[in-house]
């Protein structure tokens, strides 16, 4: 494959800024813009050591650092060389300019990250870990993407994929001695996919979770007017992100802030005061308020402490009914504010009990602590080829004892392919080529 090279480095003005140079002439390459007076020739480097000295392209010129990677002990399998040079947006550019003009050709996106996925270096799910991890907004998204990264779930798959292509050639083989071995192969393929069958259900119940790990927790924040929807809202960020008055109906469009709990995004959404109302601009944001309610992981409806609900409160709570519902009892500071209702009692004011509300979005949505140790299914992709993996292997399940071992093995097969768009065994073009374009250039 043609050398290439990319700015690796974000775009911008920066303290330093990488060029990467990958392929069979990476060195040829670097040695027509890196000089360095260590080496008679950059032919001499020694992987792994940085050399400083000066590249030049064209009329710039930079001192700077550049390191040699021998194949195939490198990220893309191929001798990579980079330019770590000062960050300067054009003087980077004059550096990877001089490098397409000395023979290499610019990079696509994620091209580095896919010659490693050629080369053997990383399983097609570890490639996608990389722009998740790189994409990461929350501590567990970050944890969750490092585990698949360095191999954790592709290892698991790997191990599903061997088992089961053991079973399919051991029924393969009983198909020409079909009295010596087709009992003892059905007995052991039967035991093979019935195990499968409860690893894939296992690793599909951990989809949920992954779910709120990666696009985190949409939470509403609803009532009806002036009882301390954006009151809570400042007091949960710790922020005065919502403008709080006495006047009801100050909040008429939704306002979005977020937080992070237990490492999980949580997307908090404070509503306009669901309340009737002539006002139309109002009106538009009480609509808005009710349609966010029903589309959301969660709804805190907030009512004050110490009084009964209102008619209005009564019918969002109906509007609301089949929602994950937390009650919240603001302005439990106050001396009327004895109340014995369940539900969680705070003061938006002094912040009393606001940590309470934290915990119960997470307790309401995952159901306790949220628990990284293992593998969890993110991505939506990783997650249907899961599921076709097990419907087919629990068709297989269910016609062990009726269907011919062709018929089995059909499905078995079906499992093994929707296994490999995964690691990537089974993977076609159109999918590899689907998944790099996400990446940024350079990676």
């Amino acid at each position: 494959m043609q050398t290439i090279a990319a700015i690796s480095t974000p775009v911008g003005a920066g303290a330093i800024g990488i060029v990467r140079i990958s392929g069979d002439d990476a060195l040829m390459v670097a040695a027509k813009v890196f000089h360095t007076s260590k080496l008679a020739d950059l032919s001499y480097a020694v992987p792994n050591m940085m050399y400083y000295g000066t590249a030049t392209a064209g009329e710039v010129s930079d001192r700077c650092l550049g390191v040699y990677f021998k194949a195939p002990k490198t990220y893309t399998g191929e001798d990579i060389f980079e330019i770590h040079c000062h960050g300067g947006v054009r003087l980077v550019n004059e550096i990877l300019k001089g490098c397409i003009e000395a023979g290499a050709r610019a990079a696509d996106k994620g091209e580095f990250t896919k010659r490693a996925f050629l080369n053997g270096k990383l399983a097609l799910s570890d490639a996608e870990a990389v722009i998740e991890m790189i994409n990461a907004e929350s501590e567990a998204q970050l944890k969750a993407s490092y585990r698949s990264m360095t191999g954790n779930l592709s290892k698991q798959i790997y191990a599903f994929e061997e088992k089961l292509l053991d079973a399919i050639a051991t029924m393969e083989a009983a198909l020409d001695y079909p009295e010596e071995m087709e009992e003892e192969s059905r007995r052991v393929a039967k035991d093979t996919v019935n195990e499968l069958c409860k690893e894939l259900e296992k690793l599909l119940s951990t989809a949920k979770t992954g779910s709120y790990v990666k696009q985190g927790i949409d939470v509403a924040i609803v009532g009806i007017a002036n009882v301390g929807k954006s009151s809570t809202l400042n007091a949960l960020t710790g922020k005065d992100r919502a403008i709080v008055t006495e006047i009801a109906g100050t909040t008429r469009d939704s306002l979005e802030e977020r937080l992070e709990v237990d490492g999980i995004t949580v997307n908090l959404i404070d509503t306009a005061g669901i309340r009737e109302t002539d006002d139309k601009v109002e009106k538009l944001g009480v609509d808005r308020s009710r349609a966010i309610a029903k589309n959301s992981d969660v709804v805190l409806f907030i009512t004050e402490a110490g009084r009964k609900p209102t008619d209005e409160e009564e019918n969002i709570l109906r509007s609301v009914e089949g929602a994950k519902v937390i009650r919240v009892y603001n302005k439990d500071d106050m001396p009327h504010a004895k109340d014995d209702r369940k539900g969680i009692f705070v003061s938006a004011k002094t912040g009393e009990g606001i940590d309470k509300i934290k915990k119960a979005i997470i307790d309401c949505v995952i159901g306790g602590d949220v628990d990284l140790s293992g593998n969890i299914v993110t991505d939506s992709r990783h997650y249907d080829a899961l599921k076709r993996a097990h419907f087919s292997l629990t068709q297989a399940k269910e016609s062990f004892d009726e269907e011919p071992a062709e018929c089995l093995l059909v499905d078995m097969r079906d499992a093994y392919s929707a296994l490999g768009e995964i690691t990537g065994n089974t993977a076609d073009e159109s999918i590899v080529n689907a998944i790099f374009s996400k990446f940024c250039l350079g990676k």
